[in-house]
């Protein structure tokens, strides 16, 4: 085990008083620190310079117990000011500062929250609630459980009287330490910060913080915020590897091809809510590949699997695309392409070639699977919608992508005739109609699970740490 420390301020029941230890030195007999820093005021040093009773006393106790005590004395005699409670709030910070570096691990710091004036003890009772630094404070009551009210004559002490009558020594003392458990006001006020960055959907900010909590939480609580994090960057290995499958806040839509576009949707519907207007408008085709696809198949009886290159030819062929200089490869992005020998003499084929006048196609467009739907699908309010969607994309897309603009949801409206969301109401809607979800109050999943984690965090706020 390591050492033990004390940091004590001294006031006027210290060392002995009413035949009793003081504050200071029933600490030292319940918990023998092995190193003790007296922190003494004017009053108290010209006591220490009178007959060295601090330090004195402190050695008899060790005597009585068989320990070593190494008394270390912080003499303050400039210190006349002592109702000041920022002048002690500053010095006990850097000393304590200046004891935790002296500290190794499996070393522990005491601190005596009951000697010295009220406004050295305020001081120490804020520094144990904000718990800035690693402390255990101890509170001492007095020996009869009440307010000291008589009075004892302390200009002429003697040292070893006061000893030899102290009530303390006696084998069956009563102890009358406690370790004080102070709510952390800085690990609430972390708390809250993060339960306001879940509210505000910003999960990397939420988990950063939390991490600087590791040590405070439970490794569950860590867990919901790292799984949030991760599920927002569509990081579903890392959720898994947090949360379990079985979660319906994490997990409203289990199918695996459903749940990726369900979760991108909902990412849209995330960046919606946040402002972030421009990057809403720019993941927009994306989604309306893989959801037109969908519709296709479901709708029209088009699967496009039967036209395009599979996925490890078009991803081959990708990362041959992707090469940077000297042959290095870089991260590879996944692109449907067209299979033009699996296109040739195909009604697709035809239709493709009289909307674009192109002989060969290379990457899947959503205007081109738009135009298959607008051709084959019985569906004419599908038609429409998937019409809209497409139309949207092509007027805001290559704009926002590759003009400095500012994209709000009225340059939104202007460019594309309606509110963004508007735009994600039909969205929405096209995702119900392609079957990926038709319980629309998965569409609230991202608040349940802000929930779920909200209510984790106040159980740890619950907590004495």
């Amino acid at each position: 085990m390591g050492k033990t420390y004390l940091f004590s301020p001294v006031g006027n029941t210290d060392p002995i008083k009413y035949f009793h230890d003081g504050s200071m030195l029933h600490i030292c007999r319940k918990y023998k620190p092995d190193i003790v820093y007296l922190y003494l005021s004017r009053e108290m040093v010209k006591n220490h310079r009178k007959d060295n009773r601090y330090a004195q006393t402190i050695e008899l106790l060790g005597k009585w117990l068989n320990h070593t005590f190494e008394v270390r004395l912080i003499m303050r005699e400039d210190l006349v000011e002592v109702q000041q409670y920022d002048v002690f709030y500053k010095e006990f910070r850097e000393m304590i500062a200046q004891i935790e570096k002296e500290m190794e691990l499996g070393d522990r710091l005491l601190l005596n929250m009951a000697s010295g004036t009220p406004a050295m003890k305020s001081a120490l009772v804020v520094m144990a609630t904000l718990a800035e630094y690693r402390f255990i404070p101890v509170q001492v009551s007095t020996p009869k459980r009440e307010s000291n009210l008589e009075h004892e004559e302390r200009k002429e002490y003697d040292v070893e009287f006061n000893w030899e009558l102290n009530e303390d020594n006696k084998e069956n003392f009563v102890d009358r330490c406690r370790e004080v458990q102070c709510f952390n006001l800085m690990r609430l006020l972390k708390l809250d910060m993060i339960k306001k960055h879940l509210l505000a959907y910003d999960y990397h900010a939420a988990y950063a913080i939390g991490k600087e909590l590791e040590e405070e939480i439970s490794p569950e609580t860590l867990k919901l915020l790292r799984a949030a994090e991760a599920r927002v960057n569509l990081d579903t290995g890392t959720v898994s590897r947090n949360v379990e499958d079985n979660v319906p806040e994490f997990y409203p839509v289990r199918d695996g091809n459903k749940r990726k576009l369900f979760e991108y949707a909902l990412g849209l519907d995330i960046k919606l809510k946040k402002g972030e207007y421009a990057d809403f408008v720019r993941a927009i085709t994306p989604l309306g590949v893989d959801l037109l696809e969908m519709l296709l198949k479901q709708y029209c009886n088009i699967n496009l699997k039967d036209y395009c290159q599979d996925d490890a030819r078009a991803g081959d062929k990708n990362r041959q695309n992707k090469q940077g200089s000297g042959g290095k490869k870089k991260e590879a992005v996944q692109v449907k392409k067209w299979d033009n020998d699996k296109l040739q003499d195909t009604a697709v084929l035809k239709i493709l070639q009289e909307e674009s006048n192109l002989s060969r196609f290379d990457v899947v467009y959503s205007w081109q699977l738009n135009k298959l739907i607008q051709r084959t699908c019985p569906d004419k309010s599908l038609a429409e919608n998937t019409e809209k969607l497409v139309q949207i994309e092509s007027k805001v897309r290559n704009v926002a992508a590759h003009d400095i603009v500012s994209v709000t949801e009225e340059w939104i409206k202007k460019q594309t005739e309606m509110m963004p969301g508007k735009i994600m109401e039909l969205i929405q809607h096209l995702c119900k109609m392609a079957k990926i979800t038709t319980d629309d109050t998965r569409w609230n999943s991202y608040q349940d699970m802000n929930r779920l984690i909200i209510q984790a965090l106040e159980r740890e706020g619950t907590k004495v740490p």
